[in-house]
């Protein structure tokens, strides 16, 4: 259902519940009020009987009223979505990176043997350096999209939680925190969290070339595996090169090939 349908939805939902409220305010009063009318004509008390009609119908009457207000200005914007023109349902922002857990197993296996932890008494600080290994395939690539100011919130965040990443990428760029901090509150990364100058190459980078030259990065400098490391400042500083490198080749690429289009 779209955005359009939804809200016509709503609005006939809400519409109907006000009609149904509105005669129950109507008939439930005037039943009282009958036999509030019957009980004092008995009596002869012609004053009571006034003040009960009007403490009993006139409330109750009112109420009805707005209600059927209500209704009323609820076909008005049914009428008018109606007459809208068709919008496309938004379309989400595709995903760059997922890891569901899928890494942690193997992470885990690396941070045992190199620990000699009880693997039955893992601490929380343990479990968090346990993630911290599983982000290696992702970990140095978020890191330089942080610190060259390639990030940017997805719009598939609301206002409140666009505000707390931006603080948390500020922190991460300055190096108070790791990159693998954002990554343990989310496990993903958007393709539009990365601003439109560099989301091509990140896209075609991440989807190519990067894991082969973690991998090696790895075992030539801190002879491990993927998963096996913990994210490292210093690390980063040593491999980002790498990563400049290729986007320089990237935008030279593309440069190229859009002279040659023209």
């Amino acid at each position: 259902m779209g955005n359009k349908e939804k809200k016509i939805a709503e609005l006939k939902s809400k519409k109907k519940g006000d009609i149904i409220i509105a005669a129950v305010f109507q008939l439930f009063p005037l039943l009282s009020i009958f036999f509030i009318v019957v009980g004092v004509i008995n009596r002869g008390d012609t004053v009571n009987t006034i003040i009960c009609l009007v403490l009993g119908f006139l409330p109750a009457e009112v109420i009805a009223l707005l209600l059927i207000l209500d209704a009323k200005k609820c076909s008005k914007l049914i009428a008018e979505e109606e007459a809208r023109p068709y919008e496309p349902p938004a379309e989400f922002a595709k995903t760059l990176y997922n890891n569901d857990g899928y890494t942690y197993n193997t992470a885990r296996e690396f941070y045992l043997a190199q620990t000699g932890r009880n693997p039955k008494k893992l601490t929380r600080e343990d479990e968090n350096a346990v993630w911290e290994y599983a982000y290696d395939d992702f970990a140095y690539l978020l890191m330089w999209i942080i610190e060259n100011n390639f990030y940017q919130a997805s719009k598939d965040n609301d206002e409140n939680t666009a505000a707390e990443i931006k603080e948390l990428m500020a922190r991460i760029k300055k190096r108070e925190v790791k990159p693998t901090d954002y990554l343990t509150g989310n496990n993903w990364f958007m393709e539009d969290e990365v601003k439109k100058k560099a989301r091509g190459f990140v896209i075609e980078y991440y989807n190519g070339a990067y894991t082969d030259d973690v991998k090696a990065f790895a075992k030539e400098h801190l002879n491990a595996e993927l998963y096996g490391f913990p994210f490292r400042f210093e690390d980063y500083d040593a491999f980002k090169v790498q990563i400049d490198e290729a986007y320089a080749k990237y935008k030279e690429e593309n440069e190229q090939t859009k002279k040659e289009n023209e």
